[in-house]
């Protein structure tokens, strides 16, 4: 069975990028550490095994690498919408993904924690293939987690109004692609909205502990 996993909002600064999220939405964050070449991030629990992350560039742009000069051009006008990703429950269902899409199961250092631990991450359909296979085309890709108590939804937050579920994905997009990318059973269970326009994220309502609902709007970035 597949899940929603995460969203990946990127941004200019994370700092005030962060402040914003916080005074427009009260959701509790952590900071989630650094990836190789110059990306930090910001962790937003929002319940069930789900959550955001803020992310944002830290390398001058002479110094980048490919895909964080990447990263740097998609927010270059402003906060932008990355990506969405899955969560598959079993190995066997991310070798079938691959398959699907003619990739392959790939395992892959992922951030830095602030206290030194290397994340490795398990993902499908594998470097080369989600971008022009997902999310150029506003598709989520898929992740494995072998041990479900490292979920990032699950890290330790210092205040603010923790999320407990996501009552609405708003997505832009052609409906019967969704649906065939994601396989008829995850569309049907996922509380996604199709609206016509760019392909991507457009905005997340989250369920708070306190009973509150809130919602994240942006724009899906041009990739």
């Amino acid at each position: 069975m597949f899940h929603l996993d995460h969203l990946c909002l990127g941004v200019r600064d994370r700092d005030a990028a962060v402040r914003r999220i916080e005074e427009e939405t009260g959701l509790a964050h952590y900071d989630g550490g650094a990836f190789a070449g110059g990306l930090v991030n910001t962790i937003f629990p929002l319940g069930g095994d789900v959550y955001l992350e803020v992310e944002a560039v830290t390398t001058p742009a002479s110094e980048q690498d490919p895909a964080v000069a990447w990263f740097d051009r998609a927010v270059a006008d402003g906060d932008r919408w990355m990506f969405w990703c899955l969560r598959a429950d079993t190995l066997d269902e991310m070798e079938q993904v691959a398959r699907r899409f003619g990739g392959e199961v790939a395992r892959r250092p992922g951030r830095v924690q602030p206290d030194g631990t290397q994340r490795i991450i398990t993902t499908a359909p594998g470097p080369g293939r989600a971008f022009d296979t997902c999310w150029r085309r506003g598709l989520p890709n898929w992740f494995y987690r072998e041990d479900p108590g490292t979920n990032p939804d699950r890290g330790t937050t210092e205040r603010g109004d923790r999320g407990v579920a996501v009552t609405r994905l708003e997505v832009g997009g052609d409906a019967a692609e969704l649906r065939e990318h994601l396989g008829a059973h995850t569309f049907d269970r996922l509380p996604l909205v199709v609206v016509p326009g760019r392909p991507g994220v457009r905005s997340v309502s989250v369920r708070t502990e306190s009973g509150r609902e809130v919602t994240l709007r942006g724009e899906p970035a041009e990739l």
